[in-house]
Formats: structure tokens, sequence, C-alpha cells
């Protein structure tokens, strides 16, 4: 496997103002030179804590991830205006896999990958995964730009996690179970395989059909249930990484954001309200914090916490 990057073309800026929130060129670049050298430094510090990982695998992994990234920064990412517009295409970076069928036959595969940093308002998270034939990955500049160089290199990671099971779901579909069983049996792919969560994924989905009848969210239990354990990975890899550069660097994890993501568990409605909000879902406030919700989170608790505890062991594993 090996990771080959091309030249997007640089197209001529132009910035633009949306709604009654308007930018100017000078503000709209500050914030993309800003968080473009945030993120830069976020990944300086995981790589540097690569070492102080537990296990193999997590190493392989974040490096793996990190070397994708290198791609994209310090300079190599698109940039995306206030309006959606592409000012300056991204450089993209492709994964290839060589795989040989049961007959000898060598079969090239690619996923490809553009990263972008985009300056849209009214989102409400921090970065965004999208796929098709290649990923996608946004991340929001206006979100980002307060942050500390370490948690904006950890939404970075997270999207990329989301980068990696899109590609294993595909190698899946192109190849089979039997082919893609052969890849993901070492490391660090294993890692990333979740079948064994089946049964934690079984008792969300007993839950997630109760939130829906109470929040309106637009997927169906059984896929909600799949999402909600590959976002829990996505965030206990995180944690885990956060852990290794405050280790590297000898100080405590970061205890100061708002989010899961530097937490070690997941309290179901903090869990809930980080997914509905990251996925842009139209869920308020008072409809995760009305009644019926919270007796349905009060009853997901020990759920909630076994899957964070089983994250925990298998990354560690």
């Amino acid at each position: 496997m090996y990771i080959r990057t091309s030249d997007g073309s640089e197209q001529g800026l132009s910035y633009y103002s949306l709604g009654d929130t308007p930018t100017s060129p000078l503000e709209a670049d500050r914030r993309f030179k800003r968080v473009a050298a945030l993120v830069t430094g976020g990944l300086k510090a995981a790589k540097n804590a690569i070492p102080h990982l537990p296990g193999t695998g997590q190493q392989e992994l974040l490096s793996f991830m990190t070397t994708l990234l290198d791609n994209f920064f310090p300079s190599g990412h698109g940039l995306i205006d206030a309006r959606a517009q592409v000012l300056r295409q991204s450089q993209k970076a492709t994964v290839q896999v060589n795989v040989r069928d049961r007959e000898g036959t060598l079969w090239p595969f690619e996923h490809r990958a553009r990263l972008y940093l985009s300056d849209q308002s009214g989102f409400r998270q921090s970065g965004d995964h999208y796929t098709g034939i290649f990923s996608s990955i946004r991340l929001f500049t206006r979100a980002l730009h307060d942050m500390t160089p370490a948690h904006a290199g950890l939404v970075a990671l997270h999207e990329m996690v989301h980068m990696m099971f899109a590609m294993i779901r595909r190698f899946e579909q192109r190849f089979g179970a039997e082919t893609a069983a052969r890849l993901l049996s070492r490391q660090p792919w294993r890692l990333l395989v979740l079948s064994g969560f089946t049964p934690h994924r079984e008792r969300l989905e007993r839950h997630v059909r109760d939130l829906l009848r109470v929040l309106p969210i637009p997927m169906e239990a059984p896929a909600l249930a799949a999402s909600l354990v590959e976002e829990a990975f996505a965030a206990m890899f995180e944690v885990t990484v956060d852990e290794a550069i405050a280790r590297s660097l000898r100080t405590k994890p970061s205890k100061t954001q708002t989010s899961i993501l530097v937490t070690a568990d997941f309290p179901p409605r903090e869990f809930l309200r980080y997914y509905v909000l990251e996925r842009g879902f139209a869920v308020t406030e008072k409809q995760l914090g009305s009644g019926e919700a919270q007796q349905i989170f009060k009853r997901m608790t020990s759920d909630v916490d076994a899957l964070a505890a089983a994250l925990r062991k298998h990354l560690d594993g």
C-alpha cells in the first residue's frame, strides 16, 4: 500500500459575504492561514506522540493518517469561501492497494481524498467527511480558529478516521468480504474491523429506536446505531492520541474543550448531542433536553459506557 499525490491547480482568490455576516478578504484570509498553521502544529504534536501510544497498531494507524494529512498541510489544502465556492482546489492524495485474487491476478484499488479549509458559516460542526467514489474533508475555519493546535489536529484526525472507514467499505464492495478480511487481518487495519462490536451496536439500536420517536434524526435505527459505533471509535481514537500527546509533552490531557473528544467516556446525552450537531441534523437543544429524551439517555448510560470500555480495550490490544 502506498500514497500518491498530485498538485491541484490554483485558482484566483475571491471572497464573498453570506447573509448578515459579511466577511472581508482580510478576515477570511487570516482564518485560512491561522487554521492551516494550527492543524500543522497539531499534526507535529501527533507525530511526536506516536512512540507514546500503547500499541503498535495505534502507532502504525496514526503514522499512516498523519502521512496522509501531510499531503494537505501546511499548504496542500483547498480553500472554500463563505458561499461554498472553491477558491483553490485541494491537492489529491491517493491510497493504492494492489490486490491478488484467487487466480493470482493483480488488481489495483485506489481511494482518493481531498481536504479543504472552509470559511462557510451556518455550520455547527468543526469538520465533516463525505464520500462518493472518493473522499472529501472540510475543516471549518470559523469553528477551528480559536482552538489549540493539538485540538485542531485531532479534528483533522477524526475526519481522517471516517475517510478510512469509507475506503474500507469501498474495498469490501469491490473485492468481497473474503479478500477484504485478508487485508484487514493485518495491523493497523484490523483496528478498523468493528464486527466484534455487533452486540454493542444491537443494544444501541434498541435505544435509538426510542430516540427516533423523540428526535427528528433522518436515519433508520440500524444505520444510526452503526454510525454511532463508528463515531465512538473515532472519538476514542482521539482520546488515546490526546493522552499520548500529553505524555510526550509531560503534561495532563486537555480538559478545557467542551466536546466529548477529550474524555475517556461518553455520557449518552453529550455523545448524542455531539453527534447530531456534527452531522448538521435539525435537532434543537430543547429537544435534546426534553423529559422523554432524558429518560432514554438514562437507559442508554450503561450500554454507552460498555461501548467506550470495549473500544478502549480494542485500541489498546
